[in-house]
């Protein structure tokens, strides 16, 4: 009988996993269901006649077996995806994939990839949007725009730009309040919050400490998923919005919104250009990653005090 090699689909269930130690979470980053997850799981244990997972008040843990094939087979999958990407590449390499951040896509992408094509007009562009990101699935894009810390497994990072954060809302919200503070302004606006999932809290808290703000109360909410939302809410008047940079700049240079008042505040964490290291010298990916670094200096690094029309 030949030695059973279980299917892919259940380690990549297993390695996902046992990676998030969640099922949920499991379910979607693979874009499957949770039972399709647990089904994987509990197939994948009855062949090899062991236990992967502990479960527990509703939370699940590795077990020492568990722990040793996840070793193994996270291993195996990087080898795999870098195999597949190694021999693919003889006929991709004209096709350079993208994987970005939604909101920044739409604000920062997309409005300079004219620029790119026109300078390498023989790169057919394959942009893919998502939130999702991490050590294996990074293997899947030639190179991928990310937010965070810039230090990711398997991957070689390039700083674009740090953020800023700080209130901003269209022009006709500020007419015939220009000399008011921005107590009062906020006091007597709507606020727009932005939110990622109902655990998830965004800007307002810290910049409001900042402002020294704190007992400040909106006289209406409106929350909105994610900054592409929110932005959009703002620049349609809705309501004030605590804007980064560099997602608002556009907004700001056209005029769309204004920032009125101060403080802006620098985050931890920043925007990087993520290459997987077996790709990150590939010909097609060193044009990108030149042309964007360009880019960032020009459109992407700017102070925000130099893009809005008001001042302190």
């Amino acid at each position: 009988m030949p030695p059973f090699i279980p299917p892919l689909n259940a380690l990549l269930a297993f390695e996902a996993t046992a990676r998030h130690l969640s099922f949920t979470k499991a379910a979607n980053e693979l874009h499957l269901t949770q039972a399709a997850i647990s089904h994987q799981i509990r197939s994948l244990e009855d062949r090899l006649g062991t236990t992967l997972f502990v479960r527990a008040r509703g939370k699940i843990a590795l077990t020492t077996a568990g722990a040793e094939y996840l070793e193994t087979v996270s291993r195996l999958l990087v080898e795999l995806s870098t195999a597949t990407d190694r021999v693919s590449q003889g006929g991709n390499e004209h096709t350079l994939s993208i994987s970005c951040l939604p909101t920044f896509a739409t604000e920062c992408l997309i409005p300079l990839l004219p620029g790119f094509r026109a300078a390498y007009p023989h790169l057919r562009i394959q942009l893919s949007t998502t939130s999702v990101f991490d050590a294996f699935q990074i293997n899947a894009y030639d190179v991928a725009i990310r937010y965070g810390s810039g230090k990711w497994d398997g991957v070689k990072c390039d700083w674009l730009c740090d953020e800023y954060f700080f209130p901003a809302m269209a022009p006709c919200l500020l007419e015939g309040r220009e000399d008011l503070g921005a107590r009062a302004i906020l006091a007597d606006t709507t606020w727009l919050r932005t939110y990622f999932t109902s655990l998830y809290e965004d800007d307002w808290p810290e910049w409001l400490v900042a402002a020294e703000l704190e007992d400040v109360q909106p006289r209406m909410e409106l929350g909105m998923h994610m900054q592409l939302t929110t932005l959009a809410g703002a620049v349609q008047g809705l309501g004030v919005v605590i804007a980064r940079t560099p997602l608002v700049n556009r907004a700001l240079r056209s005029g769309a919104v204004v920032s009125p008042f101060g403080p802006r505040l620098k985050s931890k964490s920043a925007y990087y250009l993520a290459t997987p290291e077996s790709r990150y010298e590939h010909q097609k990916v060193a044009c990108f990653r030149h042309w964007l670094l360009e880019q960032a200096a020009v459109h992407f690094r700017v102070q925000p005090e130099a893009l809005t029309c008001h001042g302190e």
